[in-house]
């Protein structure tokens, strides 16, 4: 029982020993940090800027700093909220720009199918006008005037049915203008209905490639356009997503460079 009581004993002068070199430590921590406030605040005195330590105290014990801290806070929220607010409005117009650019170049490619078409019925025209001026290095046979003008009205009526002639060059046709005429040989009428077709088609190509050209410069604006977007909308996400780390560094730096 004696030695149990003994070595509580030793045990709680341990301990007090142990305390005291502790608060003995605080002590003088505290008087060292103490000179050198006073030191710095010295040294700041005459330089005009407060100490770290004054720095500190104030901002712990100054009920202004910490209104200003909140202030602060609350604009970053503000601040931030505004931020994705910017964010999603630039991602949905990233959206419906991308489906505005897959429209551009469906029409595109669509207009390039067109051209395309245009240019092979312009050839087919071509060569037909080609084989009827070489048949006509042939000698013409002979036949009646009115077997060559019912020729003809059958002739161009039935190119007029196929959409191959206007309206116009049917009334010139049968008007007798613009060179038709109806007792020329039945190859030089077919002659010259095949180069109005064939003109015609020419010009409704130069009308397909004029519209592929809009429609290839509509694409690549609408393309250029949703890259644009997407880059800004990509810039936005990330200062989203970085905006309360940097409100986080900021708040921390007000807390000591308060004075």
């Amino acid at each position: 029982m004696d030695a149990a009581l003994q070595d509580l004993a030793h045990g709680m002068r341990e301990a007090l020993a142990i305390w005291a070199a502790l608060l003995a430590a605080v002590f003088v921590t505290f008087v060292v940090l103490t000179l050198l406030s006073k030191r710095q605040e010295a040294k700041a005195g005459r330089s005009g800027r407060p100490s770290w330590w004054a720095r500190l105290r104030k901002a712990i014990r100054d009920p202004e700093a910490a209104r200003e801290r909140q202030l602060a806070m609350e604009r970053k929220n503000a601040e931030l909220q505004e931020l994705q607010r910017y964010s999603d409005e630039v991602a949905v117009a990233a959206s419906r720009t991308s489906v505005m650019a897959g429209r551009r170049r469906e029409e595109w490619e669509a207009a390039q199918r067109t051209q395309e078409a245009a240019w092979r019925a312009y050839e087919e025209a071509e060569k037909g006008v080609r084989r009827l001026e070489r048949a006509q290095a042939f000698p013409l046979t002979e036949d009646d005037p009115d077997t060559r003008r019912q020729h003809m009205v059958r002739m161009v009526n039935a190119a007029h049915q196929r959409g191959e002639l206007s309206a116009a060059h049917l009334a010139d046709a049968l008007m007798h203008r613009n060179g038709w005429d109806p007792t020329e040989h039945p190859f030089a009428q077919q002659l010259r209905m095949r180069r109005i077709i064939r003109d015609r088609l020419f010009r409704a190509y130069q009308q397909a490639s004029t519209l592929e050209r809009e429609a290839a410069a509509a694409a690549d604006l609408a393309a250029s356009s949703k890259r644009s977007l997407d880059d800004e909308a990509f810039s936005a996400t990330l200062q989203v997503r970085s905006a309360p780390r940097q409100a986080s560094l900021r708040s921390s730096s007000v807390r000591f460079q308060h004075s």
